[in-house]
């Protein structure tokens, strides 16, 4: 082995001090224009290839439920009362579009490795390298793009639910501190928290998320079945064209876990099996979703429906799933913006270790998130800009066309890697029209209520803010 190579097997090794499992030497090459260059070989030798203790089908679903489900069900309920009656079917399509393009992404991950086997090793950011491959380098930064801005949307996001928990929970206990306060001292004690290196065997956080998500279903589905009495007239108006595109987005940010695919395929013992994990996945998740938005809506109506279902109910059933909620958004807050500090890290040519650096730079973001907070204190705003916009490209465009290009791109013999059937490529297309039409419409709905008048009054930069 030449020196170069031995080099670069060094560099292979420093990874895996870095996440317990070394990233694929040939993620690191595309980000960096080719750096490995000849040396592949040696350094998959040395990785050993895939990884044979990873998650099985059944916990890839659970990782995936636990991601996903959470923030975007606390939100649903609202999504239909903008959309109407419907935003039902509406679910269910969205429900089987994400989760077939869903499908398609984790096959384009098994094309990436049958196509080129030095990314057979783990890998830290296997989306941008499925676009990479797929798109060049325009669509690796696109990608990349979209991300960043996703996960530092779902951050804020995060941040304001804790916010919002904690008010409601504390609110007898310390009356004169409001949201918006509460977002200011929830941002000061987890910036320490945000220091810390990248999260590993985070199992146990997926279980806390999938019980608290079930539990806090569970709960409003009774609270509101037994409070039914109490909204004897129920009123169901008609949405505008601004509402419904709102709901469009809500929605789709309660499905919008895409960005997160390749890298639990990656984790996974048999990476094959992952379309599997996501059948599973948008099947848990249509039994959580209908019944609460159905039943919510249906016996609450447009009265009694708020921007959190949690705050449309009471009792001691309730406050206990507040906790379990809020236990939850704050595991979920710290792994979200951790990809997030990485990639500004990695831009920037940071150590990766604890040092003043990463602490200045880590509370610097975190005071963006904060502010971000501040700026727009109202969760769903920011949810369905998102839902919009970067989750629409992520779950719904980009997996499709990633996919179609690489089934495209011809093998050894001068032939397609794979052919599709015109069925296939027909939907594949339809799921881009929907996805570029849907999501513009999303989007400036979402930006005219963000940047209208009547927003600005209940931002928190205000001295009467801070005090309820």
């Amino acid at each position: 082995m030449s020196k170069e190579c031995e080099e670069s097997v060094q560099i292979y090794n420093r990874y895996k001090t870095y996440n317990g499992d070394a990233e694929s030497p040939a993620a690191s090459a595309a980000s960096a224009n080719g750096v490995f260059g000849d040396c592949k070989e040696s350094i998959v030798e040395v990785s050993g290839g895939r990884n044979h203790k990873g998650l099985t089908m059944g916990m890839g679903a659970m990782f995936l439920v636990g991601e996903m489900a959470g923030a975007g069900v606390l939100n649903l309920p609202s999504a239909i009362l903008n959309t109407g009656w419907a935003g039902v079917p509406m679910m269910v399509v969205l429900c089987g579009a994400v989760g077939y393009t869903g499908t398609r992404l984790a096959l384009c991950w098994v094309i990436v490795e049958e196509r080129w086997e030095e990314y057979r090793a783990p890998c830290r950011r296997p989306y941008p390298v499925i676009a990479r491959q797929a798109l060049g380098r325009p669509g690796q930064i696109v990608t990349e793009v979209a991300l960043f801005v996703t996960l530092f949307g779902a951050g804020t996001v995060y941040l304001l639910l804790v916010s919002q928990q904690t008010h409601d929970l504390l609110y007898q206990l310390v009356p004169s501190l409001s949201q918006c306060a509460w977002t200011l001292i929830i941002g000061l004690i987890l910036t320490p928290f945000t220091w810390l290196g990248t999260p590993k065997e985070f199992w146990p956080a997926s279980v806390l998320a999938v019980t608290s998500t079930f539990l806090a279903c569970l709960v409003v589905l009774s609270e509101v079945i037994i409070e039914k009495d109490l909204h004897p007239f129920p009123e169901y108006p008609n949405p505008s064209f601004n509402s419904f595109f709102l709901g469009f987005g809500s929605i789709l940010f309660s499905l919008g876990g895409a960005c997160i695919f390749p890298t639990i395929q990656n984790d996974m013992k048999d990476r094959s099996q992952f379309p599997h994990s996501v059948v599973i996945t948008f099947l848990v998740l249509l039994g959580l979703y209908l019944p609460v938005s159905i039943i919510s809506y249906g016996i609450l109506g447009s009265q009694g429906i708020k921007e959190n279902i949690m705050q449309s109910v009471s009792g001691k059933a309730v406050i206990m799933a507040q906790v379990f909620l809020l236990c939850h958004f704050l595991f979920a807050f710290v792994i979200v913006v951790n990809p997030v500090y990485q990639t500004i890290e990695g831009i920037l040519n940071l150590p990766n270790e604890l040092g003043i650096r990463r602490c200045l730079l880590r509370t610097g973001l975190m005071m963006a998130i904060v502010v971000t907070g501040l700026a727009v204190p109202e969760f769903s705003k920011i949810l369905d800009l998102m839902g919009g916009s970067t989750i629409t490209l992520l779950s719904f465009i980009l997996p499709a066309l990633c996919y179609m290009r690489l089934c495209a791109l011809p093998g050894p013999d001068g032939l397609p890697h794979r052919k599709l059937r015109r069925w296939e490529m027909v939907l594949l297309y339809a799921i881009v029209a929907v996805g570029l039409a849907g999501g513009v419409a999303s989007t400036w709905s979402a930006l005219v209520g963000i940047l209208s008048p009547k927003s600005f009054s209940t931002t928190c930069f205000s001295s009467s803010a801070f005090l309820s």
